[in-house]
């Protein structure tokens, strides 16, 4: 019977009875005893619903009712559960009791008293489902673990049984990974009490689980992981003995590498990466080595910024790879200059680090070394000065003579300097200067680079260059230079502002 119904039952017993006189002062000895009515002739009581009926009862009394008893038949015992003495209208009662139903209640019992002292009693029995456990997985195998290191690993497959009391609603599964989880399917039940579940799942490696979400019929929800162990083989570890290389495009160069490959070395391939374009330069196939110390040799080319080592296990995926950076015909330095308070007097923690530079020696120089000769003029290709308070750097070519007074040497100044190099500079604002090959400094128009004074400039600038017609490092060679910074160290003529340490790395094409 539904909620509805039987409320209404109850609305219209209530009615029926409202209009019968409670004030009789006289009472017939021969009226009937009290009559207990319950709506139904079973109450069925659900533990796993929140929302179970009430206990409802009328109790009708002509002679009028003096003492309604209620208790609650366990299957032990007999409990007290209300007594009511106090009536509104004593020829009718109605009740309507929301218990805290117990697996062990048995029935509910009334005790009707009238004023007569006849006594009636009514039962209304209990049908009571207890609480169901929830759905109960059971993986075969309890886990499953696939190593790569056995010589003939298997997959077992994915086997489950899930079991419910209330009866299954639905089943999802779901693969979790590393990556998080995946639904791997949805199966939608009709109360069955079980399920199985056969089959072959090919996990992979970052795969840790195999998640079942099983819901009964009640709502209530079980989530069991079967546990997933996938083992791998580490990929082939190489080591570059070298960072970088220098090589020239008339004979091949070594590359030396170690690699070690517990599963056994199956391949080396090597690249030479080409204006961005990786360039296959060297393929070899291998047996199986778990240790190799290899220097294979490579040819370079004028357009060849660095190098791609790849070594591989026969595996997709597990490749080893390595970059080394290479010069090929190239000539690089990293230096430091100074401003022209130092031009020929560097400090003890910068020494060597004088105003002049050779692009000859890739090295600072002295005043004094300057002007001692005239080839040791012709030696100097640029100096590093700074102007006024706020130190604005400045590159000079030799033959710009505007600020030599203030390069002092114990020996005269640099105006004396009997050769006077016309090096030449411009800013590039679009030069690739991390992968400079011969290729891409030998694009740089020469009518561009002009100036003898480049002013000013910052640290992150690539400045290129273009040497004088009486250079020691030849005549009208082109390089480039990165900015890599400006200091002006405390300990170095404190007080001048004017104090600077120039770092510049430097590429030219070796001479031909």
């Amino acid at each position: 019977m539904s909620k509805k119904i039987y409320v209404l039952i109850l609305m219209g017993i209530v009615l029926g009875l409202s209009a019968c006189n409670g004030n009789k002062e006289d009472i017939d000895p021969t009226l009937p005893a009290p009559v207990v009515n319950f709506p139904m002739e079973r109450l069925s009581i659900d533990l796993n619903k929140v929302d179970n009926l009430p206990v409802v009862a009328i109790i009708k009394s002509e002679a009028g009712l003096k003492k309604v008893v209620m208790r609650i038949e366990t299957e032990k015992a007999m409990l007290d559960y209300k007594t009511v003495t106090d009536f509104f209208n004593p020829m009718s009662y109605s009740l309507s009791e929301k218990l805290e139903y117990d697996v062990s209640y048995r029935a509910f019992i009334i005790e009707a008293t009238d004023r007569l002292g006849n006594i009636v009693t009514g039962m209304l029995p209990f049908d009571v489902t207890d609480v169901v456990e929830r759905p109960v997985v059971v993986f075969d195998p309890e886990e499953i673990v696939y190593d790569e290191m056995d010589e003939n690993p298997m997959i077992p497959r994915t086997a489950f049984k899930i079991t419910s009391e209330a009866g299954l609603k639905r089943v999802e599964m779901f693969l979790v990974s590393s990556n998080g989880q995946e639904p791997k399917g949805s199966v939608e039940l009709n109360g069955e009490k079980e399920f199985l579940f056969d089959e072959m799942i090919d996990y992979k490696e970052g795969d840790r689980g195999f998640k079942i979400k099983a819901e009964d019929t009640y709502g209530y929800v079980t989530i069991s992981t079967l546990p997933v162990t996938y083992r791998t083989i580490p990929g082939p570890e190489l080591i570059l003995l070298e960072n970088v290389i220098f090589a020239e495009t008339t004979s091949p160069k070594a590359v030396p590498m170690q690699i070690k490959s517990l599963r056994g070395l199956h391949e080396i391939i090597i690249y030479r990466i080409e204006e961005g374009v990786e360039v296959e330069a060297f393929r070899v196939l291998k047996n199986g080595e778990t240790i190799l110390d290899y220097a294979p040799e490579i040819e370079f080319t004028e357009v060849t910024s660095r190098l791609k080592v790849v070594v591989t296990d026969g595996r997709p995926g597990k490749e080893a790879v390595g970059y080394i950076k290479a010069y090929v015909d190239m000539e690089v330095a990293i230096v430091t200059i100074g401003s022209q308070p130092i031009a020929s007097t560097p400090h003890e923690k910068y020494l060597d680090t004088y105003g002049m530079f050779s692009l000859n020696d890739m090295k600072t120089y002295s005043v004094d070394y300057a002007i001692a000769s005239e080839e040791n003029g012709k030696n100097i290709d640029f100096k590093f000065y700074c102007f006024g308070g706020s130190a604005i750097p400045r590159l000079y070519s030799m033959d710009n003579t505007e600020k030599d007074k203030e390069f002092s040497g114990s020996t005269g100044k640099l105006s004396s300097i009997k050769v006077k190099n016309a090096t030449r500079f411009a800013v590039l604002s679009t030069f690739d200067f991390e992968e400079a090959t011969v290729s891409s400094i030998s694009k740089i128009l020469s009518s561009n680079i002009s100036s003898s004074r480049l002013t000013p400039f910052e640290t992150g600038d690539i400045i290129a260059f273009r040497t004088g017609k009486t250079s020691a490092a030849g005549e009208g060679r082109i390089g480039v230079m990165k900015v890599v910074g400006m200091t002006a160290p405390k300990e170095l003529l404190p007080g001048n502002p004017t104090v600077r340490v120039l770092t510049v790395e430097i590429k030219i094409p070796k001479r031909k």
